[in-house]
């Protein structure tokens, strides 16, 4: 007789919901493995995990400071027993703590301090943790673990939307703008579509002041992603001759309830580029994908330690990044699919191969799988 899923036990039912996922061994991710670099950004620590707890292993999922795809066995590990609780465990000292004094962790490694919160699905089922480790102890605040907790919902989200990308297509709007022309600049967009509806918002326009305004970015829900991004992009619309940062708090304001009620994060990178000086405003909410190619070669990551819309106080202030764009050079903004696109290996590299011109942008989405979403802006200084 088959046993049904709810009379399994909670480690095999926890095994289960891990497979269904379908992550284990996909390789790096960039929606994953921003969530750990932005985490170990946070608290300033030299390793973070994205751990899954499944088969009496755990395995890294993604990592910043150390081993991607590794598995260790359970019994090793802090993670096994933060899994077993619905709170954040934290460990100031390791050394000082029965349990874990003697593992390798502690003993071989030299980790000295532990903060971990569990990873739970909608049906309650904890399937791993997002921890920070360091070789130091450490005290670990109230308002510490109130971020952990944020940032752990965040991973949530992203995992929660691996089982629900089996169940409804995404059907979100993410079809490319209209094309804008801007002197003195070569503006590029390019957008692939899987069957069915985009997974990426995408915007551009051309403000009355002159101004290009650009927006890349991606929702993470389930059945309402269409209307949200919908809103998304209307917000953007709405806002073009607002001043930056105001325009960005009223999108913020309007559009968190909504993704609050979906239990949807939504990540955005919005800039605008004064044509006339070549002096970009760029504001980053969790999104992170955007880079500028120097004339001569360079590469600048522009890096956002900023949290995604819903995932922050409604009253913190967001701040934009001054970057000025001289002759040559070339801002790219991307999607997370766009980092999935063949041969492209992280991005630095996309930013390159996207610099090279327009027809390499359209040729590199064009061979995007169908099933992936991507977009890339360029935009070249002439």
């Amino acid at each position: 007789m088959t046993q049904s899923p709810t009379a399994l036990d909670p480690a095999a039912r926890r095994t289960a919901v891990v497979e269904a996922l379908g992550v284990l061994g996909s390789g790096p991710e960039e929606r994953f493995d921003r969530i750990t670099r932005m985490t170990q950004e946070a608290f300033g620590v030299p390793l973070t995990f994205l751990n899954l707890v499944h088969h009496d292993v755990v395995t890294t999922q993604s990592t910043f400071g150390w081993q991607q795809g590794t598995s260790v066995p359970a019994s090793e590990q802090f993670c096994a027993t933060t899994v077993l609780t619905p709170e954040p465990m934290v460990i100031p000292d390791t050394a000082l703590d029965a349990r874990f004094a003697a593992t390798p962790a502690v003993a071989e490694h030299g980790i000295r301090f532990y903060a971990g919160a569990p990873l739970s699905m909608l049906d309650g089922t904890r399937v791993g943790t997002l921890c920070i480790m360091d070789a130091q102890p450490r005290t670990f605040g109230a308002e510490d673990v109130a971020l952990l907790r944020d940032l752990a919902r965040w991973a949530e989200r992203e995992l929660g939307h691996a089982i629900d990308q089996r169940r409804v297509r995404r059907v979100l709007e993410g079809l490319a703008p209209e094309p804008v022309e801007v002197p003195g600049h070569t503006v590029t967009t390019a957008v692939a579509q899987p069957d069915g509806g985009g997974g990426d918002v995408v915007d551009q326009r051309v403000a009355a002041d002159g101004t290009l305004h650009l927006t890349v970015g991606t929702v993470v829900a389930g059945r309402a992603s269409a209307l949200l991004a919908s809103a998304i992009r209307g917000a953007v619309a709405a806002r073009t001759d607002v001043p930056v940062e105001r325009a960005v708090a009223g999108l913020e304001a309007q559009l968190i309830p909504d993704l609050s009620l979906a239990g949807a994060v939504a990540t955005l990178v919005h800039a605008r580029l004064d044509p006339g000086t070549g002096h970009l405003e760029l504001v980053d909410l969790g999104h992170g994908l955007a880079a500028v190619v120097r004339a001569d070669g360079t590469v600048e990551e522009l890096r956002s330690t900023s949290l995604p819309v819903g995932l922050r106080p409604q009253d913190s202030v967001r701040t934009s990044v001054p970057v000025d764009l001289g002759p040559g050079d070339v801002l790219v903004l991307a999607s997370d699919g766009a980092l999935r696109l063949p041969g492209v290996d992280g991005l630095t590299d996309l930013a390159r191969t996207a610099a090279a011109g327009s027809g390499v942008v359209r040729s590199l989405v064009d061979s995007a799988a169908p099933t992936l979403a991507a977009a890339i802006i360029t935009v070249r200084r002439d």
